[in-house]
């Protein structure tokens, strides 16, 4: 329910705004970035496990459809009931909460008020909040968490609350690969979703598919050349070209409707970041 593989994706983006925070010259506060990583964990797990429970329960995941064909499912299987799936949920992501909150007392209100966004913006995706999702709004809140939420949220970790425009500038660049991903795994379950009235940027957009996805996949590679000549990244950021083979593969997945697009993304999301962390520090 927690989907271990997508985890990482987090780590990287939190730790992307600590490095730039090193980068822009502020002193680093590791303890307090350490705590912030751990609490955007709690909250990426119990956002899985919610999301998993509202699919089950909107009829959006079936024993046919797609998500469970490729990855464990406990909560369609049975194997573990809905409603403690929801009071685990909850409890992790008010763990998360609580973190930040701590995060945000030794170093300003920033933490919190982004993590507090993050949240809501997660309860929002596919409930019990609101259903984006299904009015084809989804795909750009996971994005915004994703990218501009957890990169600004890790520079104000490290850089005692601080935040600049340029982290923001940054943030776009994993924003716009994650706007790739979700797009892929929307895209892929287009037939499950739209049988339970769901309507997807995805769906709406299905006709100009494979446009959006690589226009989304490529778009930061070609945006960091304008970042390096503005001196908002280092030249050393294009080290990140080193994924360009895979994402190739990937966009070639895309078209051949891979089952498994959204984890093997994940992969070069982490990658991507990581490349991009070594620049800055570098």
């Amino acid at each position: 329910m927690v989907r271990v593989w997508s985890l990482p994706m987090t780590v990287s983006l939190v730790l992307l705004g600590g490095a730039y925070a090193n980068f822009m010259g502020m002193r680093t506060d590791l303890y307090a970035l350490t705590l912030a990583v751990i609490a955007a964990l709690l909250l990426h797990s119990g956002a899985n496990i919610l999301n998993d429970v509202n699919d089950v329960s909107r009829g959006i995941d079936a024993p046919d459809s797609p998500t469970a064909i490729y990855r464990e499912h406990p909560v369609l299987k049975g194997l573990i009931s809905r409603s403690y799936a929801m009071k685990l949920s909850w409890v992790i992501v008010a763990s998360g909460l609580l973190l930040g909150a701590y995060v945000s007392y030794i170093t300003g209100p920033a933490v919190f008020l982004l993590e507090l966004a993050g949240a809501i913006l997660l309860a929002s995706y596919n409930g019990p909040l609101a259903n984006m999702k299904a009015i084809g709004l989804g795909e750009f809140e996971v994005s915004l968490i994703w990218g501009p939420l957890l990169v600004l949220g890790g520079f104000a970790a490290s850089a005692k609350g601080a935040l600049t425009f340029n982290i923001l500038l940054v943030s776009i660049l994993p924003g716009m690969i994650m706007m790739s991903l979700i797009y892929a795994n929307n895209h892929r379950d287009i037939a499950s979703d739209s049988r339970a009235g769901v309507k997807s940027f995805a769906y709406r957009t299905q006709k100009y598919g494979n446009l959006i996805f690589s226009s989304c996949l490529f778009a930061p590679y070609a945006l960091e050349v304008v970042y390096v000549i503005f001196r908002i990244i280092p030249a050393f950021a294009f080290l990140t070209l080193l994924t360009l083979p895979y994402a190739i593969k990937i966009q070639r997945m895309f078209k051949r409707g891979a089952l498994d697009i959204d984890s093997r993304e994940g992969t070069l999301f982490t990658i991507y970041n990581l490349l991009l962390i070594a620049a800055v520090l570098i």
